[in-house]
């Protein structure tokens, strides 16, 4: 009985070591890139959405039609920011990668004197 009890629980530790390594290998480093482009209609937005979900490691894309924005979230191990922007102009569109330092230097509020 005691010999039962001890391979149950040796089992056990097994199957949740074993389960918890799966659950880091599904865990992708997922990035976050996001576009200025030339969208100015609905057209615009459902080519762009019904297109980039389908490029390697996509996980979301949002766009923004009053600022011309497309948000991009990707598997940063299986495509890259400039891979993404080369999707968009194949589409037609004019994509610039916006980050947190263009804003800034467009930020009207930096120039105050």
């Amino acid at each position: 009985m005691k010999r039962n009890q001890i391979i149950a629980v040796t089992l056990l530790l097994l199957f949740s070591t074993v389960a918890l390594s799966a659950q880091e290998k599904n865990k992708k480093e997922i990035s976050t890139v996001k576009f200025e482009t030339s969208i100015d209609c609905e057209n615009c937005v459902n080519t762009i959405m019904k297109n980039i979900p389908f490029e390697k490691g996509v996980k979301d894309v949002k766009c923004d039609l009053t600022t011309k924005e497309v948000t991009v979230q990707y598997q940063k191990d299986k495509n890259k920011p400039e891979l993404l922007k080369r999707a968009i102009e194949k589409l037609g569109f004019t994509a610039r990668e916006v980050t947190e330092k263009n804003k800034a230097e467009e930020s009207p509020q930096g120039n105050r004197q």
